[in-house]
Formats: structure tokens, C-alpha cells, sequence
């Protein structure tokens, strides 16, 4: 089961930045985080307290469209409110990590989910931060992940701030009364750190076959290059079987990775998989 696809690779390296400490905390249904959640709590993390939905202290879950949110509330210790959790978690340096996506993201750590060009006449309007913004500065771990890393998205300087990191240091955030952490960028190509004020991201790891001129070349701000980059760290065979076998039977997580006119066919191919599930649990 030596063979994985990119995204798995991606959902590994994102679980090994889920640990015991804090909330961890899953927004909107975004299949990529919802399944490193998932295989960090059914591996290295037991114990991590998850909150997902309004579903807080959540069991672990199969990944589905039709499906993940009333399993979330069945297995879960108690539901809250937005308000509660807002509170509770993101604004009471109680966070301890919620991987986020965006349309740009820059060398600041600050991500644009607004709007692309003038605010006013925008040639695109995003959907917005929701609590993304106190998410990505308030707590421990900022982790973002992109399916496709190229200059257009990983921006020299977002043209819209819908949110940012504002200190990136430990001393400068403990001294903010902010928790301290690293910022970490996992993509199709590379693994990101950024964990100084005044020194740029560097290259932690690359993907296999994927070159460090590549990622360069790919980035829009500027990055450290150090002398030795090891190889990101592959998918175990257990890791593969979770994914595939128990987490994620539906292939949901690459979903995110399909080109815009191959999405389609590829959700139904899904809603079918998940309704013949449904059907056999009940014995029709």
C-alpha cells in the first residue's frame, strides 16, 4: 500500500500538526482538514478535543457530504452555539489548531477570502473570513494547506486583508498575550514554516519528484532556501488503510483537487456511493 496520491500526502502532514493540547477546531466541511482531524485522533492524538459544526468533544467520523454533520452531533459531548464557541475557543487563546484554506495568502501570513480587485467593482467576490480571521491569529498553530501552489494564490501581498497573523515569533506573541506557534503552509509541492518575526518561510520539506527551484518558481514571496531539505515524510501503510478503509471510503478529500469541469460527475459518483452505503445500513 506503498502508493498515495497527493492529497493523502497532504492529510498525513497536516494530522502531525494536530497534538492534545487546545481545541482543535473544524469550520465550514472542508474534506482536507476534516480528514487529518480524523487520522490524528484515530493515531497519535486520542485525546484530542475536537469541535466541529456546533458539535463540541466530537468523536471521530466517515467523511460524507450527506451524512458528517449529524454524525458529528450524534457522537459529540454536548452542541453550542456560535456565539459560545466563538468565545469559548477563538477568542480565549483556547485554539489550538484549525487548518484553513484561502484564495491568496502571502508572505505575511495574512489570507484573502474577500474579494479579487477594487472592493467596490470586484472581479471576483469571495465568500468571506466568517472566524477565519480569529482563527489564524489567535491560535496556537496557524496551518493552512493549498491543492495547487503557484504564484496567483501564494501572493507576494494579498490585495485584501481578511486576515493575518500580526505576530509571528513566540516572544513577540507571548508578549501580545497571544499563544505561541508556528505557521505552517502544507501544498501540492512543499511544506512551508514560518516561526520568526524578521526571516521570511522557509522550505521545511518537499514532495517527491518536486525541486526546490520548482517551489521558488511557484511561490510569490520570498522563501528560505536552507542546504539540506529532507523529502516530506510519506504515509504509513496504517495511515493509507484509515484514510482509505475508514475515514475517507469515498474519496471525498479529492474532491478538492479536481479541475472546475470535472467536479460535478465527481459528486455524483459520491452522493451515489454514499446513498448505496445508506442502503445497505439499512438492509435494502
Amino acid at each position: 500500500m506503498s502508493d498515495y496520491e497527493v492529497h493523502e500526502l497532504m492529510v498525513c502532514r497536516v494530522a502531525r500538526e494536530v497534538d492534545e493540547s487546545g481545541v482543535v477546531v473544524m469550520g465550514s466541511f472542508t474534506p482536507l482538514a476534516y480528514a487529518a482531524y480524523m487520522l490524528a485522533k484515530l493515531t497519535h492524538a486520542p485525546d484530542a478535543y475536537l469541535a466541529g459544526f456546533d458539535a463540541v468533544g466530537m468523536a471521530p467520523v466517515q467523511l460524507s457530504f450527506t451524512g458528517v454533520e449529524a454524525a458529528a452531533y450524534k457522537g459529540a459531548a454536548c452542541r453550542w452555539g456560535m456565539l459560545t464557541e466563538i468565545n469559548s475557543i477563538h477568542l480565549s487563546n483556547n485554539g489550538g489548531v484549525e487548518a484553513v484554506s484561502s484564495a491568496q495568502f502571502d508572505g505575511d501570513a495574512a489570507i484573502n477570502l474577500s474579494t479579487i480587485g477594487p472592493f467596490e467593482e470586484p472581479k471576483v467576490r469571495l465568500p468571506g473570513g466568517a472566524g477565519a480571521a480569529e482563527v489564524i491569529k489567535m491560535y496556537r498553530k496557524m496551518v493552512a494547506y493549498f491543492g495547487s501552489h503557484n504564484p496567483r494564490t501564494l501572493v507576494e501581498k494579498v490585495p485584501f486583508v481578511t486576515g493575518t497573523r500580526w505576530k509571528i515569533g513566540d516572544e513577540s506573541r507571548e508578549a501580545a498575550g497571544l499563544l505561541p506557534g508556528p505557521v505552517v503552509v502544507v501544498t501540492n509541492l512543499a511544506v512551508l514554516i514560518r516561526d520568526e518575526d524578521e526571516r521570511p518561510f522557509r522550505i521545511e520539506s518537499l514532495h517527491p519528484g518536486v525541486t526546490a527551484e520548482t517551489v521558488v518558481e511557484q511561490t510569490g514571496f520570498e522563501l528560505e532556501v536552507p542546504d539540506d531539505i529532507p523529502e516530506t515524510t510519506a504515509p504509513t501503510d496504517d495511515e493509507l488503510r484509515l484514510l482509505r478503509e475508514q475515514i475517507d471510503p469515498h474519496g471525498t478529500v479529492a474532491f478538492d483537487f479536481m479541475p472546475g469541469k470535472e467536479r460535478m460527475a465527481y459528486l455524483d459518483r459520491i452522493l451515489d456511493a454514499e446513498w448505496s452505503a445508506a442502503e445497505r445500513a439499512i438492509g435494502r
